[in-house]
């Protein structure tokens, strides 16, 4: 979508209904939709959808939204379409990834549970800023555990990009299972309702 598009306000109106509906509140959940304009419009979006990756965006004060657009089949092999957690972007000099700050440090847990040397201090759905604690030498890689109380663990995966002037290490993520890249979006998400109410009601 150019950058000059503006959204009606009846679609705004459509997202906001969207993010509101209590269903993107549970974890792996999808949000089924309806597709208005007749059999060949659902058709083309059906085989974009199962060929590209197909987004619907909208443009909110000074960030982007965009929900990946997805083909699941139901119970009975029927397919849907239906849309996935949103990717939050700041918009600015470069469009970036939203990034949480998160008022307390979360510490990354190793596959059998116990706490990591690593503390999450700032997560994006593309990157995290990690501290390290005990003298530990940060890593070039890692795979560990996300575990935000009142959430499901989340696998991170990630490769160092740089060290800050604040003694910080900041990692690009690189999830490679849609389940985790679904859940770390959903967390996002969530957190975004939090920081940003006004977007969301």
């Amino acid at each position: 979508m150019p950058p000059d598009v503006l959204l009606t306000q009846d679609e705004l109106d459509f997202l906001r209904a969207m993010q509101a509906n209590p269903q993107l509140n549970v974890r792996d959940t999808l949000l089924n939709v309806s597709v208005k304009g007749g059999p060949q419009v659902r058709e083309l979006l059906m085989r974009l959808a199962s060929h590209e990756q197909v987004t619907i965006e909208a443009h909110l004060e000074n960030q982007q939204i965009s929900f990946p657009l997805q083909i699941v089949e139901d119970d009975f092999q029927a397919a849907h379409l239906e849309l996935g957690a949103p990717s939050i972007y700041e918009d600015g000099p470069m469009l970036r990834p939203w990034r949480l700050s998160l008022t307390q440090p979360i510490v990354l847990r190793d596959g059998e549970g116990h706490d990591s040397d690593f503390w999450v201090r700032d997560i994006s759905f593309k990157g995290a800023l990690l501290e390290a604690r005990h003298g530990a030498k940060a890593p070039a890689r890692f795979q560990l555990w996300f575990t935000p109380e009142g959430y499901a663990p989340i696998p991170l995966r990630g490769s160092m990009i740089r060290e800050t002037e604040h003694g910080l290490f900041a990692y690009r993520l690189s999830q490679s299972d849609a389940r985790a890249i679904e859940s770390l979006r959903q967390f996002i998400l969530q957190q975004h309702r939090l920081v940003h109410p006004q977007l969301h009601s």
